[in-house]
This record gives C-alpha cells, sequence and structure tokens, in this order.
C-alpha cells in the first residue's frame, strides 16, 4: 500500500458468515488468531510487515472447502501534491518494490503484482464542488480516455465543469507499474484548522492543520550534495538522473558549495570536499554526469547517506539530495540514524528525496524526507521531472526556520478574558511507578521443595504478562494535547505541510477558536494565525489520519514521547533509558487500538468471539481512554458493525468534506492569511474532512477486497470506489472517487524492468521543437555566473536568426533571453525561474541600465 495510509478496517466474507477484524497489540492478535484456528474456527489476521511500513500480509485460516472467501480492507491517507502537474497525484500500488539487503519474509515478498491475462479494469469518477472546476485528469502511468462533464453514473444528466470519468483506454493491463492519475483543479492555496468531534469515542476531538506558507526570505547559500544511486538496477533510469542531476547543477546559485556522491555496493565523491560554485567546477561536475552508467553494484543507502552526513562542512548548513529508485529492508535502521543526526546538527541538516522509475519504495523516499526534515517526490518512467527537481533545489536553498511552536486560542464567554494553549507545554507527563515497584519484596527462599529442580521458580507475575506485555513499565499521562508531527518540519514556501492535533478526552468543553503558528529564523521571527472551522458533523476520518501520523512517528523513532518531560523536567528517554523502546510500543498500541489503525505494534484480528466483542465495547456507555492495553478499562472502539454490504463494492459511498469557516478571517502575516468564511455543502455520508500531507492535499478512502472459491483463485473487485477531498484551499467541499471493475489477478514477484527514462533535453541528432526542449537548451548554453553570450544557435532556438544588428553585448544578450523566457516561455517557469533569478543578479552586479534596453527588447520579440 502507498506510505502513510491508515489501515481503519478489515472484514471477512466466507460464504454467508462475515467476520468483523478489531485491532489488537501484535501479538495479542497473532496469539488470539492462532488459539481460533487450533479450535478449527475459521479467522483472519492483518499485519504490517516489521520491516517495511507500506508492505501488510492477510492470512486466512480454516476455510471449509469450495467455499467462497471476500476479504475487505478499508484504508485512509493523504494524497500527494504533483509538482510537475500542479494537481493532486493518487497512486494505486500493485507490486512490492524489490528491497536490497536481507528479506524479513522471502515468502511474502516473493509475490508481488498483479499480473494475470485479463489484467485489471479501472474507471475513475471525479466530483467536486459547484463553483470549482476540474481543468484536466491525466496519467503518467497509462492510457487512459477521459469524459468531461459526467461521472460513470450520472450520463443521463446535465454535463458540468465540476464532474469528470476516465478509463484505461485499453479496457484492461497487467500493471507491471503503480497506476497513477492526477487531477487539475483550480488551486487558492490556504491555510486550514479542521476540527472533527469522533462520533463513537466520547468527547474525543481531532484538528487537522493545513500549513500552506507564502513567505520571501533571502536565498541561503548551503552545501549541497547530490547522494545519486548508480546500483545495477538504475540501468533504465540513468537517462532520467542525468537530467535530474543537469538540471540542478545548471541551477545553482554562486555561492554555494556543492558535491555529488555515486553509490551503490560502495560509494565515491566527485571531491574529497564540497567545491565553491564557480564555471570549472560545474563543467567539471557536468563532465562527470554524463559518465554515469548503473556500474557500482548493490544499493547501500544507509551507507551512502552515513558517509556524506559525516563528510560534511559543520559550520553551514548542509542540503542533501536523494535520488534512488530502489528500496532497503532495513529503513527503521536508517530513519533513527537520520533522526539522531538531525537533531545534533542543530537545524543545519536537511535531506529531500527525489524516487525515480515505476518501482521505487515510496516508504523509503517519505521516511528519508520525515526524518530528514525536507521532503520526497517522485518521477515515473517517461515523466517529466523539471518543476520536481526545481521544487527541490528551491527547498534546499530557503533559510533554515526552527522553533516552530502551536498555540490553540479557545472561545471563552469573558470578552476580556482568552484562554491560549500552547502544545508544546503538554509534554510535561505525570509519572506513576507501579506500586508493587515500591513495596519492600518479601523474602524468597533459597530451598523450595514444589521446584522439583528444573529450573528457577517461575515468577508470580509471569502469567500477567501473556495477558498485559507492558505490565511492568510506569504509567504515564496522556498529554492534554498530542501533536503529529511533534517537531514541525521545516516550511517551504507555497509548500504544503500537515500536522494534527489529538486533544485528550473531555477536550469537547472548550471550543478551539483559533491555531497560531509561530517559528524563528535568522532574517526574524515569523507568524501565522489560522480560525478553526467546526465540522459540522461528527466523524472518524481526521482521528484516523492522526492516529496513523502519530504511530508512525513512533515506529520511526520521533515523537511525543521521546520530547516528554518528567516534574523534573528531565526527558522520558534518558529517565528510562532501558525501557524507551518499550515505553514508545506500549503508546503505539494505545493509540492503534484506541483508534482501530493497524501499524507496526498493532494487528487486526477477525474471529468469531469478534461480534459480541464488537457490540459490547462499541455500545459501552463507560467510554474511557486506555493508557495500557488490556487493562480492564473500557476501550473506544470504532463501529463496524452497521457495514454497507460490502459483496456489491471495494469502496462504500464515503464523502470527505470541510465545514464552514467561522466568521471573520485571520489577519495577515508574513506566513499568509486566512480565507473568508464560506458555507460547506450537506454531506453525502458522515462528513469527513481532507486532509493535506506537505507535498500533496487530499485524503482517500479505500476498501480491497479478494474474493477466492476454495483456494484463492483471483481477487474480485466488483465494484471500487475511492472517495477523497481534493486540496482543501479550492473550496469547502471536494468529492473524488476512483471505481476499478473486473479485477482478476494473481500475484506474481515484481521484476524492475529496464524502461528509458525521461530527460529534459532532446534526444541528440533531433531539431530542438517542444517549449520544455528549448528551455533546457538555452539554459545548457547559460554561464554558471547567470550570463549568456551571443550565438546563432541561442537566435535560431529564440526565433530570432538574422534580427539582431550589429554586435551585442553580454548584457544586452542576458537581458534579452531573460525576457524571451518570461515572455515566450511563460509555461515552463518552474525549468527556468532560478536561471533567471541568477541571471537578474548578475544583470544587477554589472549596473548596466536594464531597463533602458527593455523597450528594444520587447519590439523584437513581438
Amino acid at each position: 500500500m502507498y506510505d502513510g495510509i491508515s489501515v481503519v478496517g478489515f472484514k471477512c466474507r466466507i460464504g454467508t458468515r462475515v467476520l468483523k477484524g478489531l485491532v489488537r497489540e501484535r501479538s495479542q492478535a497473532k496469539a488470539t488468531y492462532d488459539a481460533a484456528v487450533s479450535r478449527g474456527e475459521t479467522a483472519g489476521l492483518l499485519e504490517q510487515l516489521p520491516a517495511a511500513s507500506d508492505v501488510f500480509s492477510t492470512r486466512l485460516g480454516n476455510i471449509p472447502a469450495n467455499e467462497k472467501v471476500h476479504v475487505e480492507i478499508t484504508y485512509v491517507g493523504e494524497l500527494k501534491h504533483d509538482a510537475e502537474a500542479d494537481g493532486t497525484r493518487f497512486t494505486l500500488p500493485t507490486h512490492i518494490a524489490p528491497g536490497y539487503g536481507s528479506q524479513p519474509n522471502a515468502s511474502l515478498v516473493g509475490g508481488s503484482r498483479v499480473q494475470e491475462d485479463g489484467g485489471i479494469s479501472i474507471t475513475v469518477d471525479i466530483s467536486i464542488e459547484e463553483g470549482s472546476f476540474i481543468r484536466g485528469v491525466q496519467s503518467p502511468s497509462h492510457p487512459i480516455a477521459v469524459t468531461m462533464g459526467n461521472t460513470s453514473t450520472s450520463t443521463g444528466q446535465d454535463p458540468s465543469m465540476h464532474q469528470a470519468s476516465s478509463t484505461l483506454s485499453l479496457g484492461s493491463s497487467e500493471l507491471d507499474k503503480g497506476f497513477v492519475l492526477i487531477v487539475l483543479t483550480k488551486d487558492t492555496s490556504t491555510p486550514k484548522a479542521l476540527l472533527e468531534t469522533h462520533d463513537t469515542i466520547n468527547q474525543q476531538q481531532a484538528m487537522l492543520l493545513t500549513l500552506v506558507p507564502r513567505f520571501s526570505l533571502p536565498q541561503s547559500h548551503p552545501e549541497i550534495v547530490f547522494v545519486a544511486d548508480r546500483s545495477g538496477s538504475m540501468r533504465g533510469q540513468i537517462p532520467t538522473l542525468v537530467s535530474a542531476l543537469r538540471v540542478f547543477l545548471k541551477s545553482l546559485p554562486v555561492g554555494v558549495k556543492f558535491n555529488i556522491c555515486s553509490f551503490g555496493s560502495t560509494s565515491s565523491f566527485l571531491w574529497p570536499k564540497s567545491q565553491v560554485y564557480s564555471r570549472d567546477s560545474v563543467n567539471e561536475a557536468l563532465a562527470h554526469v554524463d559518465s554515469f552508467d548503473a556500474d557500482y553494484g548493490g544499493t547501500e543507502t544507509f551507507a551512502a547517506l552515513k558517509k556524506t552526513i559525516k563528510n560534511r562542512y559543520g559550520d553551514i548548513p548542509c542540503e542533501i539530495m536523494l535520488l534512488t529508485d530502489g528500496d532497503i529492508w532495513n529503513q527503521q535502521k536508517l530513519f533513527r540514524y537520520l533522526n539522531d543526526e538531525v537533531r545534533k546538527s542543530d537545524s543545519k541538516l536537511r535531506i529531500f528525496a527525489l524516487g525515480i522509475g515505476d518501482v521505487v519504495s515510496h516508504a523509503l523516499i517519505e521516511g528519508v524526507a520525515r526524518a530528514g526534515n525536507g521532503f520526497a517526490q517522485q518521477v515515473n518512467t517517461g515523466e517529466k521531472l523539471d518543476s520536481k527537481v526545481i521544487r527541490m533545489l528551491k527547498g534546499g536553498l530557503s533559510p533554515h526556520t526552527t522553533d516552530y511552536r502551536l498555540e490553540v486560542k479557545y472561545e471563552d464567554s469573558d470578552e476580556d478574558f482568552q484562554l491560549v494553549e500552547k502544545v508544546k507545554d503538554a509534554l510535561r507527563v505525570m509519572l506513576s511507578d507501579k506500586p508493587e515497584d515500591k513495596q519492600e519484596n518479601k523474602p524468597i527462599s533459597l530451598f523450595s521443595a514444589s521446584s522439583g529442580g528444573s529450573g528457577p521458580e517461575k515468577p508470580p507475575s509471569a502469567d500477567n504478562e501473556t495477558k498485559d506485555p507492558f505490565a511492568h513499565l510506569p504509567d504515564i499521562s496522556v498529554p492534554n494535547i498530542i501533536q503529529t508531527p511533534q517537531t514541525i518540519p521545516s516550511l517551504f514556501p507555497y509548500s504544503r505541510t500537515s500536522v494534527y492535533l489529538l486533544f485528550s478526552n473531555g477536550s469537547a468543553k472548550r471550543t478551539p477558536k483559533s491555531v497560531t503558528l509561530r517559528a524563528k529564523s535568522e532574517h526574524g521571527p515569523l507568524e501565522l494565525e489560522i480560525p478553526v472551522e467546526t465540522l459540522s458533523t461528527t466523524g472518524q476520518t481526521i482521528h484516523q489520519l492522526a492516529a496513523r501520523k502519530a504511530t508512525q512517528e513512533l515506529e520511526e523513532g520521533r515523537g511525543w514521547i521521546y520530547e516528554a518531560k518528567d516534574d523534573d523536567g528531565k526527558l522520558l528517554r534518558d529517565r528510562y533509558p532501558s525501557r524507551i523502546d518499550e515505553i514508545v510500543q506500549r503508546e503505539a498500541v494505545r493509540v492503534g487500538v484506541q483508534f482501530q489503525v493497524a501499524g507496526k505494534f498493532s494487528s487486526f484480528v477477525a474471529v468469531e468471539d469478534n461480534d459480541n466483542s464488537v457490540h459490547k465495547e462499541l455500545h459501552s456507555d463507560d467510554s474511557t481512554m486506555i493508557l495500557t492495553p488490556e487493562t480492564g478499562a473500557e476501550e473506544d472502539m470504532i463501529d463496524y458493525s452497521e457495514d454497507e454490504d460490502c459483496g456489491f463494492g471495494l469502496f462504500d459511498d464515503i464523502l470527505l468534506s470541510s465545514a464552514p469557516s467561522p466568521p471573520g478571517a485571520g489577519a495577515g502575516t508574513s506566513f499568509g492569511a486566512a480565507e473568508s468564511t464560506r458555507s460547506a455543502p450537506a454531506p453525502l455520508y458522515r462528513g469527513v474532512p481532507g486532509g493535506m500531507n506537505r507535498s500533496g492535499a487530499l485524503q482517500s478512502v479505500a476498501h480491497e477486497p479478494f474474493e477466492a472459491t476454495g483456494s484463492v483463485r483471483r481477487p474480485a473487485f466488483q465494484h471500487l470506489r475511492y472517495a477523497a477531498m481534493a486540496d482543501m484551499e479550492l473550496s469547502a467541499d471536494r468529492r473524488f472517487s476512483v471505481t476499478a471493475q473486473s479485477i482478476k489477478s494473481s500475484v506474481a514477484p515484481a521484476k524492475k524492468k529496464k524502461m528509458a527514462g525521461g530527460g529534459g533535453g532532446p534526444p541528440p541528432g533531433r531539431v530542438t521543437q517542444t517549449d520544455n526542449e528549448k528551455v533546457h537548451a538555452v539554459i545548457d548554453m547559460q554561464d554558471f555566473e547567470g550570463w549568456w553570450a551571443c550565438s546563432e544557435d541561442l537566435l535560431g532556438i529564440m526565433g530570432l536568426s538574422g534580427k539582431i544588428r550589429g554586435q551585442k553585448k553580454n548584457d544586452w544578450i542576458t537581458a534579452l533571453v531573460v525576457k524571451w523566457l518570461e515572455v515566450k516561455m511563460g509555461g515552463e517557469k518552474e525549468v527556468w525561474e532560478l536561471v533567471v533569478d541568477k541571471a537578474k543578479m548578475w544583470l544587477g552586479g554589472q549596473g548596466v541600465d536594464v531597463q533602458g534596453m527593455e523597450k528594444e527588447i520587447v519590439e523584437l520579440l513581438r
């Protein structure tokens, strides 16, 4: 599955019987499943692979002969923003990315791809609220046919620009690579704060903050190191890698230091230490990149990043750009190392990741970016990459902002008093050692006739350990507010970031009015106040997204537990160094069980006894938050008892919508400004809000069923609907649905195909034609300082051959190229923006009268 999604439902239909899954601590779920199977009962188990957060396995036991089986998995997640198309990107993974290193479960990863005659047929229905419009629908991965104005189920209605439908043009296809769909809509980039009240847990609230900063700070001059994957699996992607690096190198500003690290089984640097960006160094780097081949063997990503971090200059910020197509199995080791290095760097280290190709691991590149305080993007085979590369470079050149803090302001009847709660202040927690730890231990006899001489006597608490694996840990109070991510990552101008707040039970007695984000930079403080929109209907989606984000942080070695302090101000990780891993695991289980979200430490188990458990736990009047699993406290569960008939749908009809803004917009700040009030449409099903991730803007809900008769024969997707809310900055309500029908497949091992990668410039021997190719050709002619010299080749590309009289100096030609790019190549602005900035800086340093040249240049370009 796609990285970061929240698996929130697991249901098995065997004939006419339905088993509904509940989330339990991983070992307890496994024990429950094994016990049911040993009794001869039918049971199901859904687990996340510990070594990879995007791989799940399903087990079914005791299926009667010739019985029809239907398994339904429900997940909710955030969708990415696609920088190249400026749209919302939905990815449907169809295989497990081949991992380098020791496989934790070879039997699981051996089968990994939808592949059988007939393949998969996909229909995509898109609907957004009236008042907005769909600009286009495209798939960079597969050929699709698009119908604008109607969905597949509304063909008899009048056409509308807020509806569209698309299908695979060939009707069916073998998915040897993930299916990618990009929806282009109107973009208003407005920060949002959505407050959701849980529909089954009493007085439980969660908030989603979508941060879209709009601020302009001077570029920094850091050290930039490109870490390029040249392993054997990159053979088909080398052209894409070379093209990306050429764009990077030509767009670097004067004043930075840079280097290139090539890696595979081993790693090596272009220079022993990063060099200043100069004419000689950039020419040497370009020649080095042009010589690239996939000749470095395996994929030792960890070793390459570790070597790069140790080789950096320590007195200036360092930006690392990882470019890779692969995966490694031991991801957690890498993430924890990056966590520590970023923390020790005092905010001077950031890591960005660009995934290249069709089988890259999203868990790897997204996890590296999260741990490295950067962001990740992916470019499929044949996709344009210019905008994504430039966006990454702009992120790396942006100044480091630090000390992000959130403050929640609450409404109060007293106009002279306003309650403000600082989220980080909630991390001072109360501790309670176990009573048995404080009691004086009774003497134990050195000789016991009952021991039988067979070994040490079984401790009195041993039986309890099977019921509660965390009984020996100290009790830790849960903060009033849990923020995730606990440390807000670097915010980049016009790049969206999601932050969630999970409020403790009882917080609903206070109504949040606004949320203020504060940060520091070398150029001064930054601030943004966002008014809170309270959703008109209760729901679970924001809670589920927040719960998964929180548990994922804990799994990767971050989160509130690592920052929490006791009454004496001592970090818990320092007070309990030998127990911190278990404390983290207990907290991840607590959150997963409370909000019914599976993860590394908690799994779904579906057995016959669950029917009574679901009813009892869901309808208990005494709903309280559990601190540790299976301690006797009542647990709040998600109600699956009245699900729609899954026999006809991979997805039930679910609308994800936002609610109206409260009266009054937030004041403009250096970060941005909030949007004015608007009303929200009535929800089709449980108002559930959309979510944005740091690069994207959608959340999704999906159910993935598989059917079989007797032994597993084929997955059957009778009717798949993918529902989501589009960019919340567009307007109040967005509805996306994807329908996949008639899926027939079997599982086969994934193999990396050798396919030509995308490139920026024109192929050799062909005349430049497209605007993108023209821009790349012009960029290649720019001097490292930022100027252009007059040449027939340059004038020919711009269509100005024979039109310039007399000899023109470099400053005039440079001003001409800048104006030509701005006037004639506006659609390629993402590609040339940084090189134009460099050119303008050079012109400013020459003291020339650009205004005096402009009239002649504009007349020439008409």
